[in-house]
């Protein structure tokens, strides 16, 4: 009786955890974080305050952390030949806090590889939440480093820690992402970046829902040939293979399933998908047949107990 009570609990325990958890309220202090690159010159510091819309004495009115091109090194050797991370940290990011359940929202300046989406996507796979983000340069660069600068921001004004896992993961997905953009565009002239954001984004929304398993090979094929025919994209075997080691590596990271589907809906509504509703039937689907199996379970059980009682009853009449 011992296990089934156990099981019961275990079952409404993950009823209970689909209820969405009240918002914390975010710790006291300054509402406003700056990443600056460790390597702008004062003319190069002007030029992204400027841009930020701060002054140096804004500037004392908000916390500021610096990042080095040796953390650019750490968190981007293993995706980008270090020629091109090269030797100096110069994009910079402000980070603004927002209304619990104003979600995540990126903006940039003089940033020319990165798009908006591919920052979004990737900062909530590292668990952002409600934060105005501004990734800017002095001059026209790619962007790449502007993910840790952010999300290093975001620790100081959250007092939450972004693990080195998720961050990998996180920038894995940006570097994925964009590569991907620039080879299908490439061959696919027609098929934008924001197509490829939401394939991604769409793929990381069943792994965190329960809807797919990365370890079934043929479960992730399937799913990526849904997500090629839903978004109009055609992959070769070698972004197939990248797709599903970036997968694997979201797999374990535990996503938050509501929040994820939920800030990504906006995105999927021009395909005419409502990942909201299909996710939420899924996980119920899942609960209700995890019931019924242990319900079932239970009813076999007792059957079973019950039979074994007559029998030794039986068996004390006939001794």
């Amino acid at each position: 009786m011992k296990k089934w009570l156990g099981l019961f609990a275990m079952l409404l325990l993950l009823i209970v955890c689909r209820v969405p958890a009240a918002a914390a309220e975010p710790e006291a202090g300054k509402e406003i974080v700056v990443a600056l690159g460790a390597d702008l010159t004062q003319e190069q510091r002007a030029t992204v305050l400027e841009l930020m819309g701060l002054t140096e004495e804004a500037l004392a009115d908000c916390t500021v952390i610096t990042i080095t091109n040796e953390m650019e090194h750490m968190y981007l050797d293993a995706y980008l030949d270090a020629s091109v991370i090269g030797s100096k940290s110069l994009s910079s990011v402000k980070i603004t806090r927002s209304e619990p359940g104003s979600g995540v929202l990126v903006t940039t300046q003089n940033i020319n590889y990165c798009t908006t989406g591919m920052y979004r996507n990737a900062l909530l796979t590292a668990g952002m939440e409600d934060t105005e983000v501004l990734v800017v340069a002095p001059s026209p660069l790619s962007g790449t480093a502007g993910l840790i600068g952010a999300l290093k921001a975001y620790e100081v004004m959250s007092g939450k820690t972004v693990s080195d896992t998720a961050l990998d993961t996180a920038m894995d997905e940006l570097i994925t992402t964009g590569e991907l953009a620039e080879s299908i565009q490439n061959a696919q002239g027609e098929v934008g970046s924001e197509d490829v954001e939401a394939l991604i984004a769409w793929l990381k929304g069943k792994i965190a829902n329960g809807e797919l398993d990365t370890g079934d090979e043929e479960s992730v094929q399937k799913a990526i040939a849904e997500g090629e025919q839903t978004f109009g994209i055609t992959l070769t075997d070698g972004e197939k293979e990248r797709i599903v080691s970036l997968l694997k590596k979201l797999d374990s990271l535990g996503l938050d399933a509501d929040y994820l589907i939920e800030q990504a809906q906006q995105l999927y509504e021009k395909y005419g998908l409502n990942v909201v509703e299909n996710a939420n039937e899924a996980i119920n689907e899942a609960v209700e047949n995890a019931l019924a199996e242990a319900a079932k379970n239970f009813v076999n059980d007792v059957k079973d107990s019950i039979a074994g009682l007559f029998k030794d009853l039986f068996s004390g009449f006939l001794n």
